[in-house]
């Protein structure tokens, strides 16, 4: 018998777990912000040029219904890991909500591009861009407040 598998499964859960504690401090939880701020930031980012891509008629459907679906997914993940830390004190509380209100926005800019890639709808494509790119500009706002 190998160690091999179980011990990269003990390496996985505590890796993991170590993403998801608790903030122990205002500092901590505003890079936690700002960190949730900037992936999801990237996550619409990539998904704006998977559109314009598949707009221009440079890509297939299925390509850009990947890529897309796959930044929708990523940022499931996101909201969850930002999600699960409480804040350190209630002065925070504001942020946290904020930070998700943000991350909400943009997953439902992410599922409006995925249908609409879905359906190859031109002005569905077209407002599926702006509102990535809408999404996009506050999560990037918001992340330079936090400085």
């Amino acid at each position: 018998m190998t160690w091999g598998r179980p011990v990269a499964v003990a390496i996985a859960v505590l890796a993991l777990s170590g993403c998801i504690t608790p903030a122990l401090d205002s500092g901590a939880f505003e890079q936690n912000a700002k960190s949730a701020l900037e992936s999801a930031a990237s996550e619409t980012s990539t998904a704006q040029i998977a559109l314009d891509v598949f707009a221009s008629g440079n890509s297939t459907n299925a390509y850009a219904d990947t890529v897309v679906t796959d930044s929708e997914n990523a940022m499931g993940g996101i909201q969850t890991s930002f999600g699960v830390v409480d804040p350190p004190s209630p002065t925070q509380d504001h942020l946290r909500d904020q930070v998700l209100t943000l991350l909400g926005d943009a997953e439902d800019a992410l599922s409006h591009a995925r249908i609409a890639i879905r359906r190859s709808d031109p002005s569905n494509l077209t407002e599926a861009r702006k509102e990535l790119e809408k999404a996009g500009a506050d999560l990037e706002s918001a992340r330079a407040d936090l400085k």
